[in-house]
C-alpha cells in the first residue's frame, strides 16, 4: 500500500473513531482489532504532525485540529459514498433524504407525494421537518425546501413559487366582529402570528408587511397569539380564536372548503419556496428526479391545488 492509500485508509479509520469516540466501538465497526485501529491513528498523527485526540482515562475527545479534520472528512466521505451509490444504483433506488419546513410538508408536499412514490417505487425517502434551515454538513440531507428570500449563499437553489399573504378567520369570527361590513372593527380582533421559517424576523413581520402593503394602520399587539408553527396558527384561526395571517399557497384547502374565509385582500409576501442543495449535487439523478417531478407539478398549476 503506497503512502497515499495508507493515508486515505487511516483518515477513514480516524473518521470512524471520531464518530464513536471509542477505539473499541470503531474496531467493531471496521472489523479490525483494537490494536490495529490504535496503530492506524498513531501513524496518522505522526504523518500529520499533530494530535487528533485527547486520550482521557475513560474516554476520547477530539482536539481542535481533530474537529477541523473531521468536519472536512465527513463532507468528503459522504460525497464519495454518495457518488458510488449514484453509479451503482443510478440514484433511483437507495434513499432520498429531504429537509422541509413542517407546514409545507404537511399541507403542500404530503398531499401530492404519493405521485412521486408511484413514479419511483424503489426509492426510499426520509423526510426531516425543521422550520429553520438545515445544516447540510452535519445533517446528511440530499435536498431541502425553504421558505425565504432566495438568499442561499454557496448553495444551488431554484425558486419553486412565490407566496402571498392574506388575513383569514372563520365566517363566525368575521360575523362576530362585523368584518364583512366594516373593517374599522379589525382593531378589536385577536391577531394570530406565525413565526415558522421566519426566525430571522420579528414575530409580527407578516402582519406588519400586510398592513404596510395595504396602507392600513392597526395595533396588532393590542391582543395577540404567537405560534412558531403555521399549522398551529391556522388551527387557532379555525377555532375562531382570532384572525391569522395566512400563507395562501399552504392554506388554500381551508379556503376552498370554507373552514376559513379571507375578509381582506392578499399581498405579495416578498418571500417564496426554494429548492436547494449543495452546489454540484444538482446534477445527481436523485435530485434531478425530485426536481423534475416537483417542477412538473408547478408548471401544471399544481402549486395551488387543494
Amino acid at each position: 500500500m503506497d503512502n497515499r492509500q495508507s493515508l486515505i485508509a487511516n483518515l477513514y479509520t480516524f473518521s470512524v473513531v471520531a464518530r464513536f469516540l471509542s477505539f473499541t466501538l470503531a474496531s467493531e465497526e471496521l472489523c479490525l482489532t483494537q490494536g490495529a485501529v490504535s496503530q492506524r491513528i498513531k501513524k496518522l498523527e505522526e504523518e500529520l504532525g499533530f494530535k487528533l485526540f485527547i486520550r482521557l482515562t475513560r474516554k476520547l475527545e477530539l482536539t481542535e485540529e481533530g474537529q477541523r479534520i473531521l468536519a472536512t472528512l465527513t463532507t468528503s466521505f459522504d460525497a464519495v459514498f454518495s457518488e458510488i451509490e449514484d453509479i451503482r444504483f443510478n440514484e433511483l433506488t437507495g434513499e432520498l433524504y429531504i429537509g422541509v419546513a413542517p407546514t409545507f410538508a404537511h399541507l403542500w408536499l404530503l398531499p401530492r407525494f404519493s405521485e412521486f412514490q408511484k413514479r419511483y417505487p424503489l426509492l426510499d425517502v426520509k423526510v426531516r421537518v425543521k422550520a429553520s434551515k438545515l445544516d447540510f454538513q452535519n445533517q446528511p440531507v440530499d435536498l431541502a425546501i425553504y421558505y425565504g428570500d432566495a438568499t442561499h449563499t454557496d448553495f444551488y437553489h431554484q425558486r419553486l413559487f412565490d407566496e402571498k399573504l392574506l388575513p383569514v378567520c372563520t365566517r363566525e369570527y368575521a360575523d362576530k366582529l362585523g368584518l364583512n361590513n366594516s373593517e374599522e372593527r379589525l382593531k378589536e380582533a385577536c391577531f394570530i402570528h406565525s413565526t415558522e421559517s421566519l426566525e430571522f424576523l420579528s414575530p409580527q413581520a407578516e402582519w406588519l408587511h400586510w398592513l404596510k402593503q395595504t396602507g392600513r394602520k392597526t395595533d396588532i399587539l393590542s391582543h395577540h397569539y404567537v405560534f412558531n408553527h403555521e399549522e398551529l396558527a391556522m388551527s387557532a384561526a379555525k377555532a375562531s380564536m382570532g384572525i391569522a395571517m395566512g400563507r395562501y399557497q399552504l392554506i388554500r384547502p381551508y379556503l376552498d372548503s370554507g373552514e376559513l374565509i379571507a375578509p381582506f385582500e392578499s399581498v405579495d409576501a416578498g418571500l417564496g419556496y426554494d429548492l436547494i442543495c449543495p452546489k454540484g449535487h444538482e446534477q445527481r439523478p436523485r435530485f434531478q428526479a425530485f426536481s423534475s417531478w416537483i417542477n412538473e407539478l408547478i408548471a401544471g398549476g399544481d402549486n395551488s391545488r387543494s
